[in-house]
């Protein structure tokens, strides 16, 4: 007999201590809940996606999350769910928040997710996975700008520059009137309406490339469906990534041109430049976070020198993501 075996003599009977064999479990207790009940919470979590990204874009802070919530319906429920959660927030965002804040959604959270969550299911690598995303936010965008300017019957950069001059001139009015005594108010509106128009291009481009990276970035992490398993990635994949090597090459073409002036150039090329160093960016912070893992800086602390990367020492993380081709900084950190 297995010594594991309870003998035969060594068997008792129950005392009244003892519940008896016949009692039912404590779980078919008739005053607990039901298996059904313990199922609902899970009906309600499964609700969430339909309201929960229109609640996030409304939010403001947390619009930048907003296309998170389609995403993780896309890869853990597929394509049909998530076509429906995209119609009922879609349908609370133009309830809610009226027709401009519908068109924004419809730019930064539903076509951005189209985009994205297409890309990754078709195993596309991050960069390429990124450009479609992008582009989805690009094209859908024009499309949005073309339909406004058909209705005014303007241009598109015509109906640009009068949204910006009555932002602009709203702002300025609404100013303290002490605020900047040595310009005069039209001069300071003028020179505020030039500044945004131009850096306005670039500045919709690095918000479509943040938003694009936080959500592909916590989506990975979390990895719904195995996407992170499918697609080759470890759990360390952020703390690797690189920019493709060839775009030093028109960071430098685009920063020549804001030391030596040129018409019509000079702009461009001001755009162009800060969007190749917001990727570089990206990639800083990604070295920061293979140096954070090499010196064991974990929990609060590692967020406080996140935030003091991205607030105070900005060009030393440009710095990091631009002359990393050349220094190979994550190997130096590792080594010390």
């Amino acid at each position: 007999m297995s010594r594991w075996a309870t003998e035969p003599e060594q068997v008792t009977t129950p005392s009244r201590e003892t519940r008896p064999a016949s009692a039912e479990p404590p779980s078919r207790d008739p005053g607990a809940p039901r298996p059904e009940t313990l199922k609902s919470p899970h009906f309600w979590v499964r609700l969430v996606p339909f309201f929960f990204s229109a609640l996030l874009f409304l939010s403001a802070f947390f619009a930048i999350f907003a296309p998170f919530p389609l995403l993780i319906t896309f890869f853990q429920s597929g394509r049909r769910r998530f076509w429906l959660t995209l119609a009922t927030n879609t349908a609370l965002v133009a309830a809610l928040g009226g027709l401009s804040s519908l068109v924004l959604y419809l730019v930064f959270g539903v076509a951005l997710s189209v985009g994205l969550a297409e890309a990754l299911a078709r195993r596309s690598s991050l960069e390429k996975a990124s450009l479609a995303a992008f582009l989805a936010v690009a094209i859908s965008g024009a499309g949005a700008l073309a339909a406004y300017s058909m209705q005014a019957r303007t241009s598109p950069k015509a109906w640009v520059t009068d949204q910006v001059t009555r932002s602009v001139d709203y702002l300025v009015k609404s100013m303290p009137a002490g605020t900047d005594s040595t310009l005069d108010p039209a001069e300071q509106a003028e020179e505020l309406r030039r500044n945004v128009l131009l850096e306005l291009p670039s500045g919709v481009a690095i918000l479509a490339l943040m938003m694009i990276w936080a959500n592909l970035l916590i989506l990975l992490r979390l990895s719904p469906g195995g996407i992170r398993q499918s697609l080759g990635l470890d759990s360390a994949f952020h703390q690797k990534w690189k920019a493709p090597e060839w775009l030093v090459w028109p960071t430098i073409v685009s920063g020549f041109f804001l030391l030596v002036e040129v018409r019509n150039i000079t702009p461009v090329s001001l755009n162009l430049f800060r969007f190749l160093m917001a990727i570089y960016a990206l990639q800083g912070l990604s070295i920061l976070s293979a140096a954070f893992e090499a010196w064991n800086i974990r929990g609060i602390f590692r967020s406080l020198g996140f935030l003091l990367a991205v607030f105070v020492m900005m060009p030393l993380l440009l710095g990091l993501g631009f002359f990393d081709l050349w220094f190979d900084f994550r190997s130096k950190f590792r080594q010390s």
